[in-house]
């Protein structure tokens, strides 16, 4: 099971607060930083290993530097295409014979990548004609009809396009539209009907191949060794596979990770890339992530932020798994990866087991780096959103990242505008003025690695307006500029950040991640002790500075979901509020927190994690209400 983003994301908020809840005694940064052993196998491939004895258990990930900020135009989403696929087995693992399956795998690539010329040979607006159309023609197939086909994709297929091409004379709704048949001696409706059969063909051929395949053989053996914690995701910066394990199967960890490094093999490509598609379709009708995708598209119009981790629709739908193979063999390198284990191990045990089973994979030519900076913005962009979901503000300035000095006093002015309780706009937007119907947030967003930006949210509470709540927040952000934070505020701040450092110090996960990504992102796994010293060394003056270099109109975007009445008959449902819904797990019991977690790991489809994270919200909700 992968945590997919744009999915529900409601596992990535559990991660989070499940890391807080195991810990097992936190550790202070120095002791850590002097705990951390790193090594570099002759391939390139880095090894980051804490030894912590406290349980017998150990925390094991592979993170690769690479996401969706390395793609380029035309492959956005394929980062996370690729997630997907590597849980399909490799030549070793999911395959009773792969010798017989590669003929299947190669004939199913044919067919789908004809599917993908024939829509591009048809163009878009005829595409959609005919789609909508034969969707007609299925829904009225007979009930003897739809008893004969069942549930096979090729026979739905056969009988579809056999209807249609009996239709003399076509409907109107094809026959009138001008140059949609047919136009200059070209049959496009033929094209079409090309393209219905060549999925009922791939439809078959898999069907076929699945003889040979051994379903979530990788998953399986994992879990079967006591594996709690089995997961990936894929973020603008990086895609990281991570286990939790019985520190004895650490060799287990070892083989696995390197053979689907080296010898993945992209099963069931062509309709695992119409469940990404689908994944993708699911964030067009999420509020939020229409927000999101407009206030960013906005907000960058160079660097590659711009573009959702998902990607785009129309880029999916041309992946093929040549495509992918050729990704993968670029990024999904030794010299590209960083291993990270932290637990009940020893370094030396985990040095041989790399080099058995990680060394001998051939390191690869250096992957292409993004260089793109994004430009100086000139002035303010604004992005109105109109949705029947309730209005919600998004704000972003452009701000330096990690090395840049001045990364350090942004996560101070963060905390000062919305770290909590205390915080100036959980105090006046959100208390004292009851503008918002929840606390507002501000932080570091879309990516970490590249310059990003500082980004507030906020739900006006009705009646309240979008305007009022912009408002009362430039007024506070006016307030850093003219007024210095007292050092009683700026103390307050600098110790809750540094204990929410040493919370997640108290996890294994927690250390894997501070350690791991700092060594994937600036290349030193000391680089977020070294944050928490410049953040330490933060002043009031600073503070000012920075906020009146940068919280600037010209280096502000702001978008608005301005809510709209539904159309008449159009049906709609709830959407989870994903912060506070995190925010009400945090508040419960210890093993009520890793018992939902846990339940939530064991959840093998989307919509069974869909029910499950609104049965939640539901009580996320009255527990609200029952103050």
């Amino acid at each position: 099971m992968q945590v997919r983003k744009g999915s529900l994301l409601l596992l990535a908020a559990l991660v989070a607060v499940v890391a807080i809840a195991a810990a097992a005694g936190p550790l202070a940064a120095q002791t850590l930083e002097e705990k951390v052993k790193e090594f570099t196998l002759k391939n390139g491939m880095t090894f980051i290993v804490v030894e912590r004895h406290e349980a017998p258990v150990v925390f094991c990930a592979v993170a690769y530097d690479v996401g969706a900020a390395n793609e380029w135009p035309n492959v956005t989403g394929i980062s996370h295409l690729l997630e997907h696929m590597m849980f399909k087995g490799t030549e070793m693992m999911g395959t009773k014979n792969y010798k017989k399956e590669l003929p299947y795998l190669q004939r199913t690539d044919a067919l789908g990548e004809r599917t993908i010329a024939l829509r591009k040979e048809m163009g878009e607006w005829r595409f959609e004609r005919f789609h909508e159309f034969a969707k007609g023609v299925l829904n009225a197939f007979t009930e003897d009809e739809k008893k004969a086909v069942g549930t096979d994709k090729y026979e739905q297929q056969k009988l579809l396009v056999a209807k249609i091409r009996a239709m003399k004379p076509l409907p109107d709704e094809l026959a009138s539209a001008p140059f949609l048949v047919e136009d200059q001696g070209v049959d496009y409706l033929e094209k079409y009907l090309e393209y219905e059969t060549a999925w009922g063909e791939i439809s078959k051929l898999l069907d076929e191949q699945r003889q040979y395949m051994v379903k979530d053989e990788l998953w399986g053996l994992f879990m079967n060794n006591g594996s709690r914690f089995l997961n990936a995701f894929t973020g603008n910066d990086m895609t990281v596979y991570l286990e939790y394990l019985p520190a004895n199967r650490l060799e287990l960890f070892m083989n696995l990770e390197s053979d689907r490094m080296e010898s993945a093999v992209f099963r069931e490509f062509w309709s695992e890339r119409d469940v990404v598609m689908e994944e993708r379709r699911l964030g067009e009708n999420d509020p939020d992530d229409q927000l999101g995708e407009a206030f960013y598209s906005a907000a960058f119009t160079a660097h590659p932020y711009r573009w959702p981790v998902v990607g785009w629709m129309s880029d999916l739908r041309t992946i093929d798994r040549d495509e992918l193979i050729r990704y993968h063999d670029t990024f999904y390198i030794p010299n590209n990866a960083i291993g990270i284990v932290v637990g009940d191990v020893t370094v030396d045990r985990v040095k041989k087991l790399a080099e058995r089973y990680f060394g001998p994979i051939p390191r690869g030519p250096e992957p292409p780096r993004v260089e793109t900076i994004e430009p100086e913005q000139k002035g303010e962009r604004r992005v109105v959103l109109e949705h029947t979901a309730n209005p919600k503000l998004m704000m972003g300035f452009h701000k330096p990242v990690y090395p840049d000095p001045d990364a350090a006093v942004f996560d101070v002015i963060s905390s000062v505008l919305a770290g909590g309780r205390t915080s100036r706009l959980y105090k006046t937007v959100y208390e004292e003025k009851q503008l918002v119907a929840d606390e507002p947030n501000a932080g570091d967003a879309p990516g970490n690695r590249y310059n990003n930006l500082l980004v507030i949210e906020a739900l006006p509470r009705n009646p309240h307006t979008l305007e009022e709540v912009e408002s009362a927040i430039l007024d506070e952000i006016e307030k850093l500029k003219k007024e210095p934070v007292t050092s009683r505020e700026l103390e307050r701040v600098k110790n809750q950040i540094d204990a929410s450092q040493i919370r997640q110090l108290g996890s294994n996960l927690g250390i894997a991640f501070t350690v791991g990504f700092g060594r994937l992102f600036y290349g030193d796994y000391r680089a977020n002790f070294r944050i928490m010293e410049r953040i330490k060394q933060v002043t009031a003056e600073d503070v000012m500075r920075v906020a009146n270099e940068y919280l600037t109109p010209s280096n502000r975007t702001v978008a608005w979901r301005v809510q709209v009445a539904a159309e008449e008959g159009a049906g709609g449902e709830e959407q989870i509020d994903r912060q506070a819904l995190m925010q009400f797990i945090a508040t419960l019991p210890q093993e009520e927190q890793a018992a939902i977690f846990q339940k939530f790991q064991s959840l093998k489809t989307d919509a069974e994690r869909m029910a499950f994270g609104k049965e939640l919200w539901e009580r996320a909700k009255a527990a609200k209400g029952a103050k």
